[in-house]
């Protein structure tokens, strides 16, 4: 049996404003759902992805649901970029999605060089 190809989904941009998002979630649950399991990165802007959101005020749909599902398809840890939360202000303390471990990488870029196939979100 071939060994599977390693995959990382890395959630770069913001939760609202364009589809990126939503799609990289959606498409790291189909993934899961097919015995593929990715370890998800977030870095840049897609740290916003994790904080709790007010979405509905602004007419969009919180992606909070996407992220709670992630630990019950099998990606059960997240990895979050230390520099891009402190870049943007936020503390490790203010992360929280239930059933997931949060990993705080300080060097995302060796953690990346480490898989097969990287998508981009």
């Amino acid at each position: 049996m071939p060994q599977s190809k390693s995959i990382l989904a890395l959630c770069r941009h913001a939760p609202y404003g364009n589809a990126l998002a939503r799609e990289g979630l959606e498409a790291v649950l189909a993934c899961a759902a097919m015995d593929q399991i990715p370890e998800v990165l977030f870095i840049n802007d897609g740290v916003f992805q994790l904080l709790e959101q007010n979405p509905e005020a602004i007419g969009e749909k919180n992606l909070r649901r996407n992220l709670q599902a992630l630990p019950m398809f099998g990606v059960e840890t997240l990895h979050i970029c230390k520099k891009s939360l402190e870049d943007r202000g936020l503390t490790p303390d203010q992360i929280t999605v239930a059933g997931a471990e949060l990993k705080f990488l300080d060097n995302p870029g060796a953690f990346i060089a480490n898989f097969d196939q990287v998508l981009s979100f």
